[in-house]
């Protein structure tokens, strides 16, 4: 344990998000997982793993069912081992892993990816006991794949996770958390990406011409990810992370250029679910606001500048696809700095600082086109959620062993 260890990341499969390669079980099946601190369950797809040949897989008897802002899953959770291959080729292995296997997902489940690997604590890693759902089929959960969950995928989404809510409900050891807990790497991990969005920089791009462009790569870096000194430069500010349902943070205002800072509103009731007014999401593509929020950016950019009315147009809502504008139109010297104000742990404030060039993605979704990063998600509460286009400055460090709930480090990235 004394070394940072580093993983290749790329932003191709899912629309924005990074993803790491894992091996699965006996036969090592690949997966292209998308890395969520916003999440905390492992879940690979049916098409990808489905247990059958996995010499090492361990039935149990627990399912989950997952939501999230777009899109969610149910299926099985099973054990088995996981392995992640360094920049180094140096073997990352853990085993007795709880996986999820996804018998149906929504259908913004997981674009080109295979899953997700959630990053959180183990109160997002929640499942349900079936055992008497076995019982009364007279089948054991030992047996896998099980008929029992042959017949349970014919639900739907909403179907099954009203099914499963009637019995004991368990908090699975997350795959990071046990990955710690094992003693091979230090309670700490850090990202170090280019952007948010794929970008295109040429028309009719393969698959394989966009992983070799290194504005889509990213690392993940582990253990001591402080040794990584060409990754970043300065000293760190701390965030505060004041609950570890995500890693949540308060917001305190977005600012944009000189404009008079905006104040980001609180959430209308504490709850079990939310906790906070903010949190960070590396599973989120782009910056969520309040709608209300939301308009009082899009207002000051534009009394900023009356010409940029036009091209904030789409922007005021938020179908779940990427709206673009022709890159041509924009010319990002125009366009000023916007400052997120947060919490901090050491001192009262860090600020996010994303210049234009973050928060506007040049050749996304396509070549030619560009897209702005802050959008307003219906019947959210009143919560930012602060994706990639926040990391993208920054060397960000989540280090869980500061404090009660551990705290966000950022430094100016390399």
């Amino acid at each position: 344990m004394d070394s940072a260890k580093s993983f290749k990341l790329y932003n191709v499969y899912a629309h924005g998000t990074y993803t790491l390669e894992v091996r699965i079980g006996s036969e090592e099946a690949s997966a292209n997982l998308i890395l969520d601190t916003g999440s905390s369950t492992l879940v690979v797809q049916s098409e990808d793993y489905d247990g059958k040949d996995d010499k090492y897989l361990v039935a149990t008897p627990f399912a989950q069912s997952i939501t999230y802002g777009l899109g969610g899953w149910y299926g099985p959770v099973v054990k088995s081992q996981v392995s992640i291959t360094c920049c180094h080729d140096q073997t990352l292995q853990l085993n007795d892993v709880y996986i999820s296997i996804a018998l149906r997902e929504h259908e913004h489940g997981f674009a080109q990816a295979d899953g997700i690997l959630g990053l959180a604590y183990y109160k997002l890693n929640k499942a349900y006991d079936l055992t008497a759902v076995f019982d009364q089929a007279a089948m054991t959960y030992q047996c896998f794949p099980s008929p029992v969950y042959e017949q349970l995928s014919t639900h739907s989404l909403p179907e099954f996770k009203s099914f499963i809510r009637q019995y004991p409900r368990e908090y699975l050891t997350p795959y990071f958390t046990a990955l710690a807990q094992q003693g091979t790497i230090a309670n700490q991990f850090a990202f170090s990406v280019q952007r948010s969005s794929i970008f295109h920089p040429r028309e009719g791009m393969t698959e394989l011409e966009l992983k070799q462009e290194p504005l889509n790569q990213g690392e993940l870096v582990v253990n001591y990810p402080r040794q990584r000194t060409d990754l970043y430069r300065g000293t760190f500010s701390v965030i505060k992370v004041l609950d570890d349902k995500y890693y949540n943070v308060h917001v305190e205002s977005i600012q944009v250029g000189e404009h008079t800072p905006r104040s980001a509103p609180l959430l209308k009731h504490i709850n079990r679910r939310f906790r906070t007014n903010g949190i960070f999401d590396s599973g989120a593509s782009g910056i969520a606001l309040p709608q209300n929020l939301l308009e009082q950016v899009l207002e000051d950019l534009i009394a900023h500048n009356e010409n940029f009315s036009k091209l904030l147009e789409p922007y005021y809502t938020f179908e779940g696809i990427e709206e673009s504008v022709p890159l041509d139109a924009l010319d990002l010297s125009q366009w000023p700095d916007i400052h997120i104000h947060l919490m901090g742990l050491y001192q009262p404030r860090v600020t996010l600082t994303l210049k234009p060039w973050h928060y506007w993605q040049a050749h996304a979704p396509d070549h030619g086109r560009a897209s702005f990063q802050f959008v307003s998600l219906a019947h959210w509460p009143n919560q930012c959620i602060l994706g990639l286009p926040a990391f993208a400055p920054y060397y960000v460090i989540f280090d869980r062993r500061e404090t009660e709930f551990g705290a966000i480090f950022i430094a100016e990235k390399v």
